[in-house]
């Protein structure tokens, strides 16, 4: 085996890019096999959205981490040590939050109202008749959730380089061919049960690693604090004061991106019954309880390997670890799992972003009376657009870690931007559309500054007044989602109050507050009710990203009618 950006050599570049192979044709030729035995486009699309609660729980959690808990996690824990084990800090109350205080009443909301994307239950929720709210969340889904999608293919093109020495460009080119072919197709097959299986597998290695390193060397620390310093055995990684205090505020601070994530709070649209939350979000704490310190701990675990510094793009440690603890099949299982799993996510965000420009901009705004199968022809184009775009970011951004390409261009940005709306459209009656979309400017504009806030100030010659100042220093390096999220929690509530709130809130809350069972049988469900099919007899239709496949999926016409 070769080192770090070298590929693989000999029998386990056989056995890996092997299985890895046979991996994906299997899981794609399952989905394919499985889809002329439907009975319906329902049956065919997550089963009707009977989706339980531990596939929920597993999807929720996959669809989130991908390359980010895969590669980013493990890198991240390899250049800093144990203080990488708080990025489970505010990550694990933060869900926990999302779980407990979203989950249930974005479920029942969405069960009477035909919510297909966030930006139509923002419209819907706020009484906004002008297009601001839809309009303007629908190009923050679109300019984030491409970002997602970038990493998701700069984390692709760096397995790939690890399993055949290819350089980096043409690693980047070749996962985004695949993340792209796998959406026209993934659009319609990457569905709960793929996270699951891919969300099993990446949580069994993370276990499987750890265990395998623990046998053979014990617990890493004495190891990795002879080999990489005391500061790699420091919870603040060797840091005191305001610079401590700042890099541990700033690990909490990624949670605050949970709400503002489309991908996760679609998880909470589908689920099959709103009673089943609670064991969806049991399942959603063990798994990323487990992960999070199974991926910090294979960081740890490489350095007492490989030792400081000896792999140069940290992306690559977990791969390095994963063919230097396993056999060439099971390292070819886990790293096709991985990048299985960043192509499912890829795919999922990259169907947010096609449906935010589809149904919320040209559908809602140029031409309401569209038919399915032309929506269906822009949704393609729409997608090989941005997914060439996010190539084309993916090329520029590729010598920045996953971890930072993540958190600064993605999970920030959407979670400084729509996090406290649709926390306050859920619980404050008082929010407006003009304050969302003030929030939603201001929020997302912040995110963006404050990565180039370095740049700025050396810019402004101000370098050496912000390095004198400990306070100023820690700020500067603060995570940008911590500041952006406050200035766009306090942009909405004071716009909110100095204007107009819709009309008919209470109907709204009535429907957060009540059984749905009570709302539907009293006669009292509002009249933004949605007034197509049931799934039983007591239950309006859900409409969730899963309707909105189906919609593509019976447009299509990619069942003859014999077939379904």
């Amino acid at each position: 085996m070769q080192s770090s950006g070298g590929g693989l050599a000999g029998d386990a570049g056989v056995w890996v890019l092997g299985t890895f192979a046979l991996y994906l044709v299997v899981l794609l030729g399952i989905g394919l096999y499985s889809s002329r035995f439907m009975d319906s486009v329902g049956d065919y699309v997550i089963g009707g959205r009977e989706i339980g609660p531990v596939v929920t729980g597993f999807s929720e959690r996959a669809s989130e981490m991908s390359g980010w808990l895969t590669l980013g996690v493990p890198s991240d824990a390899y250049s800093t040590g144990i203080m990488a084990f708080l990025n489970g800090l505010g990550m694990i109350p933060a869900d926990l939050f999302a779980w407990a205080g979203i989950a249930k009443r974005l479920r029942k909301y969405t069960e009477l109202v035909r919510s297909v994307t966030l930006p139509t239950f923002f419209a819907t929720r706020l009484g906004d008749d002008t297009g601001a709210v839809k309009g303007v969340s629908a190009v923050v889904l679109m300019l984030f959730e491409g970002g997602y999608v970038g990493a998701q293919i700069v984390a692709a093109g760096t397995l790939l380089q690890i399993l055949t020495g290819i350089e980096p460009w043409v690693g980047i080119l070749v996962g985004g061919v695949i993340v792209i072919g796998y959406t026209f197709l993934g659009g319609y097959f990457a569905v709960a049960w793929s996270d699951y299986f891919q969300g099993a597998i990446i949580l069994g290695a993370f276990i499987l690693l750890p265990v395998i390193a623990f046998t053979n060397m014990g617990l890493p620390f004495d190891e990795v604090a002879a080999t990489a310093g005391q500061s790699m055995t420091s919870i603040t990684a060797g840091t005191a004061g305001w610079a401590a205090v700042f890099g541990i505020i700033s690990y909490a601070a990624i949670g605050l991106g949970v709400p503002g994530n489309p991908h996760i709070m679609v998880r909470f649209m589908g689920i099959d019954r709103v009673k089943n939350i609670r064991t969806a979000a049991l399942v959603a704490q063990l798994f990323m309880f487990v992960a999070y310190v199974g991926a910090a701990l294979v960081g740890l675990y490489a350095v007492a390997t490989f030792g400081e510094g000896a792999i140069t793009n940290g992306d690559e440690v977990m791969p390095m670890l994963t063919l230097d603890l396993l056999p060439g099949a099971i390292a070819g299982i886990v790293l096709a799992a991985a990048l299985a799993a960043m192509m499912s996510s890829a795919d999922s965000q990259l169907l947010v972003a096609t449906s935010a420009v589809v149904e919320d901009v040209y559908h809602g705004f140029f031409n309401q009376d569209a038919t399915e199968e032309e929506l269906v022809a822009y949704s393609r184009y729409v997608t090989f657009g941005l997914g060439a775009a996010s190539v084309a970011f993916a090329y520029l951004a590729k010598s920045t870690p996953i971890y930072t390409l993540v958190l600064d261009y993605a999970w920030g940005g959407l979670g400084a931007a729509i996090g406290p709306t649709v926390i306050a459209t859920l619980w404050w009656k008082r929010v407006t559309a003009k304050g969302s979309v003030a929030s939603m400017v201001v929020g997302a504009s912040t995110m963006i500054l404050w990565t180039q806030l370095s740049t700025v100030i050396d810019l402004l010659g101000l370098s050496a007044t912000v390095e004198s100042s400990a306070f100023l220093s820690g700020l500067v390096g603060v995570y940008g989602l911590f500041p952006a999220f406050i200035v766009s929690v306090i942009t909405l509530v004071t716009v909110s109050l100095f204007t107009e709130p819709p009309a008919g809130v209470e109907d709204h809350f009535d429907v957060f507050d009540k059984p749905l069972s009570a709302v539907i049988a009293d006669g009292s469900a509002p009249d933004y009710a949605t007034d197509g099919g049931t799934n039983d007899d007591t239950s309006p239709k859900v409409v969730t990203e899963a309707d909105n496949i189906r919609g593509h999926v019976a447009a299509s016409g990619y069942w003859d009618d014999d077939e379904r």
